[in-house]
């Protein structure tokens, strides 16, 4: 999506879909943008599940890194999940 100028903005648990077949989908692209000729883009006004601390502090941000941010969540949250399920 990225190399196609569009951030998601709300990449969370909620909004990844899968087949239990290693086949992933991402879906509700409601609050998704598409930045063509822009050349450095900000967000400021945090609406997805999952916002950095910079646009918690009502500062702006790259769209881009939102969406990387939330993969990161997203993975850590993940992968709490699988541990505690093989407890």
């Amino acid at each position: 999506m990225h190399a196609h100028h569009i951030a998601h903005l709300d990449v969370s648990l909620r909004n990844i879909l899968t087949d239990y077949k290693g086949r992933y989908a991402c879906i509700d692209y409601e609050l998704s943008t598409r930045y063509d000729g822009i050349a450095c883009p900000r967000v400021c006004n945090p609406r997805g599940t999952e916002i950095p601390p910079e646009l918690e502090r009502g500062e702006c941000s790259d769209p881009y890194k939102v969406d990387v941010y939330a993969l990161g969540i997203l993975i850590l949250r993940a992968m709490d999940v699988s541990k505690r399920l093989h407890v």
